[in-house]
C-alpha cells in the first residue's frame, strides 16, 4: 500500500508556524494574560487539527506508520505540541530566540531584524534559506530544550559564515540526553515498534534477533528498525544514534540477496550501536581500529562483503 498523504497537514503546520513567529512571540510576551492566551489559543488549533487527522485515519483504518513522510512528521509534531509541557518548552525557546536576537542586533545590524525563525521536525538539524534581504532558519525540534549558548550559536550560523566554534556548539549539543529523549520520541511518535521493520523478503526483527544472540549474547536492546529507499549504492546501512535506529537499503530486500548478506549489515550497524564512536576535539570518528576488529569477527565476513560489492556493482550498471 502507497503510504497516505494528509492534505492540508503542511498549510496547518504553517499557520500555526506564522502565530508563533518571532514578532507575534515578542508581542505576546508583553504581559503574562497575552502570553497565556496565545498558548491556549494553540493548544486549542493544535488538538483540533490532531482530532480531524485522527477520524481520517481510522475511517481508512490507517495509523501514523502509514503516512507518507511529511505527513509524518507534522503529524507527529503537532502530537507532541498537544502535550503542555512541550508547547511550553516551544514557546520558551522562541522567547529565548528573541532575547539573544535583541541582544546581539548590533552585530547583525538590519539583517538581524528581518530573521524568521522556528522550531519543527524534521530530519536536518537546520535549514537555512535567504531571499530578499531576509534568512529563514528551521531547526530542529529536539532544540528547543538547548542551553542559550546553542540558540545563539544557531542564530549566528544562519546570519554570519559559519564558525567552527558556532558549529561544535550546536553538534556537540545532538550528542546531550535531552536533544536525544526528543528527536527519538518525536520520529517515533504514535508508531509501533517494528512498523517499518517488515520486508517482502527479509524481516529486520528477526534479522536484529539473529545478530543479537550470536553476536551480542542478546544483550543490545532492540533499536527501531527500518527499511530505507534512500540508501543504496555502496552504502548498505545507517545507524542514526539520535532516535536510535538502524536502517537497512530497500535494496537488500529482494529474493537473491541471502539472509546473511542483511545479518552482516545488521551487525556492523550495531556495532555502531555498542561502540559509539570516538570524539577527538574537532570530529567523530566511528570506525575505529577496535570497530574494525570487531567487524571482521561476522562469521562469513569476507563473502558477506563480496556479496555487497557484487551487488553495488550491479546497481551502479543499473543507473
Amino acid at each position: 500500500m502507497s503510504p497516505y498523504s494528509i492534505r492540508n497537514i503542511l498549510s496547518v503546520v504553517n499557520s500555526l508556524q506564522a502565530q508563533m513567529s518571532l514578532p507575534a512571540i515578542q508581542q505576546a510576551s508583553t504581559s503574562p494574560a497575552a502570553f497565556q492566551s496565545l498558548q491556549e489559543d494553540l493548544d486549542d488549533q493544535i488538538r483540533a487539527s490532531l482530532n480531524k487527522v485522527r477520524k481520517r485515519l481510522e475511517k481508512r483504518g490507517l495509523t501514523t506508520a502509514d503516512l507518507a513522510i511529511r505527513s509524518r512528521r507534522a503529524y507527529q509534531w503537532l502530537s507532541f505540541l498537544s502535550n503542555p509541557s512541550s508547547l511550553s518548552a516551544h514557546l520558551d525557546a522562541l522567547q529565548r530566540i528573541n532575547l539573544h536576537l535583541h541582544e546581539l542586533k548590533s552585530r547583525f545590524g538590519k539583517k538581524g531584524s528581518e530573521c524568521q525563525f522556528s522550531f519543527f521536525h524534521q530530519g536536518a538539524l537546520y535549514q537555512i534559506r535567504q531571499s530578499s534581504g531576509k534568512v529563514e532558519i528551521t531547526v530542529q525540534e529536539g532544540f528547543i530544550t538547548a542551553p542559550d549558548a546553542v540558540l545563539t550559536a544557531l542564530l549566528e550560523i544562519a546570519l554570519f559564515p559559519p564558525t567552527r566554534t558556532a558549529r561544535r556548539a550546536v553538534k556537540e549539543f545532538t550528542f546531550s540526553e535531552p536533544y536525544q529523549k526528543t528527536s527519538q520520541s518525536l520520529e517515533y511518535l504514535g508508531v509501533a515498534q517494528d512498523s517499518y521493520a517488515a520486508g517482502e523478503v527479509h524481516h529486520l526483527a528477526e534479522s536484529f534477533q539473529r545478530v543479537n544472540q550470536t553476536y551480542f549474547n542478546s544483550e543490545l536492546l532492540k533499536p527501531n528498525l527500518v527499511w530505507n529507499n534512500r540508501l543504496t549504492r555502496r552504502k548498505f546501512g545507517h545507524y542514526q544514534w539520535d532516535t536510535d535506529t538502524v536502517m537497512v537499503s530497500k535494496s537488500l530486500d529482494r529474493p537473491g540477496v541471502p539472509e546473511q548478506v542483511v545479518d552482516y549489515v545488521m551487525y556492523h550497524e550495531l556495532l555502531h550501536k555498542k561502540l559509539g564512536a570516538k570524539r577527538t576535539k574537532h570530529k567523530r570518528i566511528a570506525h575505529t581500529g577496535e570497530f574494525r576488529q570487531a567487524e571482521v569477527e561476522f562469521s562469513g565476513y569476507e563473502e558477506a562483503r563480496r556479496l555487497l560489492n557484487r551487488i553495488a556493482r550491479k546497481q551502479a550498471r543499473s543507473r
